[in-house]
C-alpha cells in the first residue's frame, strides 16, 4: 500500500497491519515494517496491543516463524477503519476535486472550448479524471502531448498521446501545461514553436 503524500496516523497503521496480516497470515514484522515506515519495534508494540485486545492472534512455529491470524473481532474492526479511511479520502477528494473544477472553469470564462495538455503524467491523468466524473464541465481534450516517445501512440484516460511536431493535427484554442516538474521546460518548448503565448494555460504558475 504506497503512501507518499500522507503520513501514518495510529489508526491508518492499524488498519494496515491488519489488512496485511489478513491477506498474508505469514508476513514478517519486517515486511510490515518496511511497508508502513516504522520500526520493527514498533510493529511489535502493536501486535502485541492487537493480541491483548484480541484482534489477532498469532501462532509460533520457531522462534523466527510466527503465523498471524485476524479474529472475527479484528476483522470486523479492520472494515470499520477501512469505512472510516475512505471518509477521510473522499473528503480530501472532494476537496481537491472542488479545486481542479475551479480552475477549469476559469478557463472556459476566458473562452477555451477545445484544449491540449502537454505532459502526460498524473496532473493530465487526475484533470482527465476529474472531468470524466463531472460530465457538466464544457470543456474538451482532444490531446496530450509528452515528450516521452515511448508513450507517443498510447492513450491517457481515452485520449491520444502525441507528439509535439503532430499538434497541428489537432483542432484547439489553447494548451495546458500539465506538468510540475517540467512546466518550464515545456513553457519554452512551446515558445521556441512561436506557440501564441495567450493560448499557453500555465496550471503551476
Amino acid at each position: 500500500m504506497e503512501n507518499n503524500f500522507f503520513k501514518p496516523t495510529i489508526l491508518f497503521k492499524e488498519y494496515m497491519i491488519l489488512d496485511m496480516i489478513e491477506k498474508n497470515p505469514n508476513i514478517t514484522q519486517r515486511e510490515i515494517s518496511k511497508a508502513i515506515g516504522i520500526a520493527v519495534s514498533m510493529v511489535n508494540d502493536y501486535l502485541d496491543q492487537f493480541e491483548k485486545a484480541k484482534l489477532i492472534n498469532r501462532k509460533k512455529h520457531s522462534t523466527k516463524t510466527v503465523e498471524y491470524f485476524v479474529t472475527k473481532k479484528g476483522s470486523e474492526r479492520r472494515k470499520l477503519l477501512n469505512i472510516w479511511y475512505l471518509k477521510s479520502s473522499n473528503n480530501i477528494y472532494i476537496q481537491a476535486k472542488d479545486n481542479i473544477i475551479s480552475f477549469l472553469n476559469q478557463i472556459i470564462d476566458k473562452g477555451f472550448k477545445k484544449i491540449i495538455l502537454y505532459g502526460a503524467g498524473e496532473v493530465a491523468e487526475i484533470m482527465l479524471q476529474v472531468m470524466n466524473d463531472d460530465n457538466q464541465i464544457p470543456l474538451e481534450v482532444v490531446a496530450v502531448i509528452d515528450d516521452n516517445k515511448d508513450r507517443v501512440g498510447d492513450k491517457l484516460v481515452n485520449i491520444p498521446i502525441i507528439t509535439l511536431n503532430e499538434l497541428n493535427k489537432y483542432n484547439h484554442d489553447g494548451i495546458m501545461i500539465s506538468s510540475y516538474k517540467h512546466h518550464e521546460t515545456i513553457h519554452n518548448n512551446l515558445v521556441e514553436i512561436d506557440y501564441p503565448k495567450k493560448q499557453i494555460i500555465q496550471f503551476f504558475d
